[in-house]
């Protein structure tokens, strides 16, 4: 959940946070722009390394992974779009501006990890 480091009173992402995170630069097929993504990294990640791994989330319109079954609906009172686990970043949290949003449920964020884990295996 949402902590802030007492040293500095910055936000540090953990797993499950739904965030605000600045994609740019990109290059080639990269998303793009500030959008929301979902903290893959757990909180002590980033609090060693000041990085986060996300994945983003997109609205999926027109988007031809909608019908693949890879990405994962959620729906919250603040986001509504899908988790895309097919790309996943590392990004410096501070620099990029992550902003805490909500939190997935633990079953959307089950499938997204185990999407990823089928990918590197």
């Amino acid at each position: 959940m949402a902590e802030k480091s007492r040293k500095t009173n910055l936000y540090i992402p953990n797993q499950q946070d739904v965030i605000y995170i600045d994609f740019d630069p990109a290059v080639g097929h990269e998303i793009r722009k500030r959008r929301p993504a979902l903290v893959l990294s757990n909180q002590g990640y980033s609090r060693l390394t000041h990085l986060v791994v996300v994945s983003p989330i997109t609205h999926a319109t027109n988007n031809s992974l909608q019908a693949s079954g890879f990405l994962v609906k959620i729906d919250t009172k603040e986001i509504d779009g899908f988790v895309n686990p097919l790309q996943f970043f590392t990004y410096d949290f501070q620099r990029r501006h992550a902003e805490f949003v909500t939190l997935i449920d633990t079953p959307s964020f089950v499938r997204v990890k185990q999407t990823i884990t089928d990918i590197l295996n």
